[in-house]
């Protein structure tokens, strides 16, 4: 005779009914958590916490490391407090008679001075005199003051970066771009092909120096 068939598998756990658990057994967590939740939790977004600021440094480099200058920027009655510093990764050249901080080697070093702003409105007052010729930038920030020593521990502000094209700036061409954003104006086609040949035969022509000397009229700058 043929042997007998094996023995049938036991029942699954989930095909067992409702309600008839092993002894010792109890209800899943995540099974209650669920059940506790409302029925359009789903389709509930958590609320957006408030902005809360926080008092950040500054790195300046040019006009703004003088206090009575950064006084009368951000309206103050009482002096500022400004601290020797330094930061890694980036480099200073010239903008017309301003400073112009731009992407550097990462060994590369610019000192000034830092402060610690207060408040958005201070934030503002401080963008609004860089004018959008310069964009916010991340920085760490080494504090050397009095003793000159670099302390071990940075801290994390911002800095004011050239918000143009760099290479141009170092190589004395005209910015096309920076005067657009600045003049909230497009160049013509044309223009730009007379510019290139001008700037390609004298790069200290006249016509160069005259359309940098009008970009530099539209502000201030130079943190």
């Amino acid at each position: 005779p043929p042997p007998l068939p094996p023995p049938l598998p036991p029942p699954l756990v989930s095909a067992r009914p409702a309600g008839r658990l092993e002894t010792g057994s109890r209800p899943s967590p995540y099974l209650e958590k669920l059940a506790s939740m409302p029925e359009n939790y789903l389709l509930e977004r958590p609320k957006p916490r408030p902005y809360v600021f926080k008092p950040i440094y500054y790195l300046f480099y040019g006009t703004l490391m003088k206090p009575d200058i950064l006084k009368g920027v951000l309206g103050l009655q009482t002096d500022v407090v400004l601290r020797d510093a330094r930061t890694y990764g980036y480099e200073l050249t010239n903008w017309g008679q301003y400073k112009a901080l731009i992407d550097g080697e990462t060994g590369s070093i610019v000192t000034g001075r830092a402060y610690l702003v207060q408040s958005v409105e201070e934030e503002f007052k401080l963008a609004y005199y860089e004018t959008s010729a310069y964009e916010l930038a991340p920085c760490n920030i080494y504090f050397t003051d009095a003793s000159g020593r670099e302390e071990d521990e940075p801290a994390f502000g911002k800095t004011f970066r050239y918000a143009g094209d760099a290479q141009a700036l170092k190589q004395g061409r005209f910015d096309r771009a920076l005067w657009e954003m600045q003049m909230g104006a497009r160049l013509p086609p044309k223009w730009h092909e007379g510019a290139s040949r001008d700037t390609g035969q004298k790069k200290s022509g006249k016509r160069v120096d005259a359309d940098r000397a009008r970009v530099e009229r539209g502000g201030q700058g130079g943190s």
